[in-house]
């Protein structure tokens, strides 16, 4: 006897359905599950990085960094300082900077608008008055995108669908 039986057939039929059932979560994943990731990452990012700067009382900047060519961008938060650490070139800072960097977990997919790029601050956070100086970005992946506000009595506030030009 050569072949099958149905059994068979039935058996190995209900295996690839299987993997595939678990395999095609991530390749269907769309623009708004991309967007919606990385901005609760951003935003937790930059909750913490408020903590500190309250907790040391000093002034905290945000610099935001982008590479066109390679589709990459990053966030540097730091003490304010002469000198400012550039997320990009991966070198170490200064310890006396406390420098935290965030990269994107999508950074394929992720897009950082912003109106100031390294060495312009996109956010200075004053620990010693729980203030932020007014600014935005947006992050966009697609065709969605999120606006990220900084208001002086220090929120932080995202707002969904907003054009590019929110921010300029």
């Amino acid at each position: 006897m050569k072949g099958f039986t149905l059994l068979e057939a039935l058996i190995s039929l209900f295996i690839i359905s299987v993997v595939l059932l678990f395999s095609m979560p991530y390749w269907q994943q769309s623009e708004q599950q991309f967007l919606q990731k990385e901005q609760q990452n951003l935003y937790l990012f930059l909750r913490t990085i408020q903590a500190r700067a309250e907790n040391s009382s000093q002034i905290w900047l945000i610099l935001a960094n982008r590479n066109p060519v390679n589709n990459e961008w990053c966030l540097t938060a730091q003490v304010k300082r002469n000198q400012l650490c550039n997320c990009l070139t991966r070198q170490p800072c200064e310890k006396s900077l406390y420098a935290h960097f965030y990269y994107p977990q999508f950074p394929q997919k992720t897009v950082l608008i912003s109106p100031k790029w390294y060495p312009t601050e996109v956010a200075r956070f004053n620990g010693s008055r729980n203030t932020i100086d007014a600014n935005c970005f947006v992050l966009q992946a697609g065709g969605q995108r999120t606006l990220f506000s900084f208001f002086n009595i220090g929120t932080i506030r995202l707002k969904s669908g907003q054009p590019a030009s929110a921010c300029s």
